[in-house]
């Protein structure tokens, strides 16, 4: 087991991430309390692939493929949100 501080951590990130994901325990000691660096697979994502359906897979595509034919809006400030929100 390694354990740094968050400052050590912040300097040297690549350096721990390569240690965790080669098994090593890292624990980052701060004041706020500790962490363990823990790697995920790809099974972990915030969408498991495993639960897509077909049918949003489709939905999915579908997105995509208008995405890249440019129908689509872009919003790129809070405003421009507002308003798209407004006008539904």
């Amino acid at each position: 087991m390694v354990v740094i501080s968050g400052r050590d951590f912040r300097a040297n990130q690549t350096k721990y991430i390569k240690i965790a994901h080669h098994g090593e325990d890292v624990v980052i000691s701060s004041r706020a309390g500790n962490v363990k660096l823990t790697p995920i697979s790809r099974d972990d994502m915030v969408v498991n692939r495993n639960e897509i359906t077909p049918e949003l897979a489709a939905e999915i595509e579908k997105a995509r493929q208008e995405y890249r034919e440019g129908k689509c809006i872009t919003l790129k400030t809070h405003e421009d949100i507002d308003k798209w929100f407004e006008s539904l």
